[in-house]
């Protein structure tokens, strides 16, 4: 039993199962990994498909680090928290085992601007709302006297799932603190990624929430520049710089692959982005204000969007739904979720008609019959 009430026992998972899963750790299974081991993608029962980390043992991370960890993951329950599946301790073995999120981490796309261009800024803006509220969740959604700060948010951390929602992952330097402190502060060896890393905590040794908000600051300007945080890019005035320096210096330079972006939207998320990473860790934000202003950007964005919709309906319907079927089908992955009755379909033309319903609302009367027959006609 857990010290969070959770019988751990519940979530055992047989070793020779997890092997099973795995191809016995094949290479080939072989997903990611990092300072604590490797990361192997497996068939469980019922064709769950789950990811299993498995501890190194000459890892940097050791026991402790583990049973932290599987005590952390224990007690989360949010859609934004990478799903704990169960574990094992076999053999001197420990593995963790979570649900698998079939888009990777968010940096792989960050590192490959083949996949990064085709993330919209709505995608983007989806993305960081749904890690900001998984961190907000952490820091002030665990119950009246419980917080867990990440102590290691980067991109690396962020999974996406089969539908671009950022699940927040590897908690095994989490600290598990009290959250009926107003300034919750643990004295604790510096950890967590370089680039990353809060100046404030690194200078002081002292691990606050704010040290979080700074780490996800990091990431908003990734994903308003389109590049990892350690990569060197291009600024206004031509030089080459790492990214921290030039938003330092205001030269960031927006990633040029986003091709539609509403100006009120962009300038909250760079302004709530920069109230991150103040280096007076006492005046940025909490992660619930940031999701506050992530999804008020959301709000200027699709409300642009729309807004754009309207008029060019009235001169060029037929371009329209192009557009549509485009944003909504083709740049999802031809995967679009409608929730009728409790049921979830998922098809490229079930997709394509919940668009083209949205477009019947915006079209007005003008335009309704022809809208109709392309539904009827089943959106060929």
């Amino acid at each position: 039993m857990s010290s969070s009430g959770v019988n751990l026992e519940n979530y055992h998972i047989p070793l020779e199962e997890i092997k099973r899963a795995t191809e016995n750790f094949s290479q080939e299974r072989c997903i990611g990994g990092g300072g604590f081991g490797a990361v192997y993608k497996g068939q469980l029962w019922q064709n769950r498909t789950v990811a299993a980390k498995r501890l190194d043992q000459d890892s940097y991370q050791g026991d402790h680090e583990f049973r932290n960890e599987l005590e952390i993951v224990s007690r989360f329950h949010h859609e934004n928290i990478i799903s704990f599946v169960g574990y094992c301790d076999e053999n001197e073995e420990r593995i963790i085992v979570y649900d698998y999120a079939h888009n990777g981490s968010l940096d792989h796309h960050l590192y490959d601007r083949n996949k990064m261009r085709h993330i919209t800024w709505t995608q983007r803006l989806r993305i960081c709302i749904g890690a900001a509220r998984g961190l907000s969740y952490l820091h002030s959604g665990l119950g009246e006297h419980n917080r867990v700060i990440h102590r290691d948010v980067k991109s690396a951390n962020i999974l996406l799932d089969m539908n671009l929602e950022a699940k927040i992952c590897d908690f095994g330097l989490s600290k598990l603190g009290p959250r009926n402190v107003p300034n919750t502060e643990v004295f604790t060896k510096v950890a967590g990624t370089q680039y990353y890393l809060d100046p404030a905590y690194k200078e002081c040794h002292i691990l606050r929430k704010e040290s979080d908000v700074y780490s996800f600051g990091v990431v908003l300007f990734e994903m308003l520049s389109g590049t990892l945080v350690y990569s060197k890019m291009t600024t206004n005035d031509i030089r080459m710089k790492p990214l921290m320096t030039s938003v330092r210096e205001y030269s960031l330079k927006i990633d040029p692959d986003i091709q539609q972006i509403s100006t009120r939207s962009l300038d909250t998320v760079k302004t709530i982005a920069y109230q991150c990473i103040r280096l007076d860790e006492l005046l940025r934000p909490t992660m619930e204000t940031v999701v506050e202003k992530l999804e008020e950007a959301w709000t200027f964005e699709v409300g642009a969007i729309e807004e754009d919709n309207e008029e060019a309906i009235i001169e060029e319907p037929e371009a329209i739904i192009d557009k549509a079927i485009i944003k909504e089908t083709i740049w999802d992955g031809f995967y679009y979720q409608s929730r009728t009755n409790n049921r979830i379909l998922n098809s490229r033309k079930s997709g394509l008609d919940v668009c083209l319903q949205k477009l019947l609302i915006l079209c007005g009367c003008g335009i309704r019959e022809w809208v109709m027959s392309l539904l009827e006609n089943g959106a060929k």
